[in-house]
């Protein structure tokens, strides 16, 4: 799936669902949010300290991060493959001229 297929996901999602979302402010919240839980994970699979049988879904925590970035720049109206786009070429600019 990419970001156009996932924003339209997120969007039908949410028609089929609630007839009336959460507002920008709450989004953001919980975006920062699923960012605390995806951090976690990170601790817990970066700790020094054995654990036995620690159970960390990373990569669920990241999914989760996405769906709530697609729910915040849907709400927006920001296509999230423009602004990769436009953040890739700000970084390789930058990157070449620090050569």
């Amino acid at each position: 799936m990419d970001l156009k297929e996932l924003q339209n996901w997120v969007k039908k999602d949410w028609e089929r669902k609630s007839k009336k979302r959460p507002d920008c402010h709450l989004q953001l919240i919980y975006l920062f949010e699923e960012l605390g839980e995806m951090a976690e994970a990170i601790r817990k699979l970066s700790g020094n300290k054995k654990r036995k049988r620690l159970r960390v879904d990373l990569e669920g925590e990241m999914g989760d991060v996405l769906i709530t970035l697609a729910t915040v720049a849907n709400y927006y109206g920001i296509n999230l493959n423009n602004a990769i786009s436009k953040t890739k070429k700000k970084i390789t600019k930058r990157h070449a001229q620090g050569l």
